[in-house]
């Protein structure tokens, strides 16, 4: 029997929570991907191969398949912070994927730079410096999802015992990881005025620290729960840390697009040594 996986995004979590998670079936032993109107050599589209293959004995592609699956799961919900129990459907699928391994480093995910990069506040110095200033429990690794193949992806997430990142589609890489590996989680509640961005924001004449007139806004309230949820969903440790500025303005009319993000590096470290006495290091 074949599946069928036909959504068109060029989100990873998109393609995961919309995808993968609403039409999963163990039942089936091949998963077809509708690849009409698909950018084959796209990123995400080799993060949905790679993780498909996971899943399935056999991932084909095909053009214009008509056929649709009956959903086996809920819609997964991503804009309201729920701390659900834990999912035996999507349990069932991290359980596949994810690593068994023990965690030998903490990872660090930073994007590009001026791409949602994190710095540490109080001494203005790139996140990935100051955390190896101080002094770890286990050493310090930091990627880059965006420069790196699907199973390079893998590999380091396979082996970390602490997870860090910034809010963004890179955290879904967070099913690649071990069952005890906690998400710590940068979060934009913060001077979060308006999505999409609006055009004094964009344009920079005003901060992005600096609250706008609002009357326009779509989601004025903080209200990226992705990550949160899933972790709830497979009983995976999550932790937040808040963004105290941004610096450079915006990338895009995305809110979450920021080009700098200064956070308190003290409290990623204070969370760090948390989860050793608390046995997950």
């Amino acid at each position: 029997m074949s599946l069928i996986s036909d959504i068109k995004d060029q989100n990873i979590f998109h393609i995961f929570a919309f995808d993968i998670i609403k039409y999963y079936d163990s039942k089936y032993k091949k998963v077809i991907i509708d690849s009409s109107r698909l950018d084959l050599e796209n990123s995400c589209q080799k993060w949905r191969y790679f993780v498909l293959k996971k899943l399935y004995e056999s991932v084909e592609y095909a053009d214009n398949t008509t056929y649709k699956n009956k959903p086996t799961h809920k819609d997964f919900i991503f804009s309201k912070f729920i701390k659900n129990g834990m999912d035996p459907h999507v349990k069932k699928i991290y359980d596949i994927i994810s690593s068994k391994n023990e965690g030998k480093y903490i990872l660090l995910n930073q994007r590009n730079s001026e791409d949602r990069y994190l710095y540490d506040y109080n001494t203005k110095i790139k996140l990935e410096d100051y955390l190896s200033s101080q002094d770890l429990k286990l050493p310090l690794r930091v990627c880059n999802f965006g420069i790196m193949t699907p199973e390079e992806q893998y590999e380091i997430c396979a082996n970390c015992a602490v997870f860090i990142s910034a809010h963004g589609a890179g955290c879904t890489n967070l099913i690649f990881t071990p069952p005890k590996t906690p998400l710590i989680e940068v979060n934009f509640r913060k001077h979060w005025y308006c999505d999409p961005v609006c055009d004094d924001h964009f344009d920079g004449v005003i901060s992005p620290n600096e609250k706008c007139n609002g009357k326009l806004c779509y989601h004025p309230i903080f209200h990226k729960a992705d990550y949160h949820n899933l972790c709830y969903f497979i009983d995976k440790p999550y932790l937040e840390i808040e963004a105290q500025t941004y610096g450079r303005g915006f990338s895009s009319r995305n809110p979450i697009s920021k080009r700098r993000i200064y956070i308190h590096g003290d409290n990623i470290v204070s969370y760090i040594n948390v989860l050793d006495l608390m046995g997950y290091l």
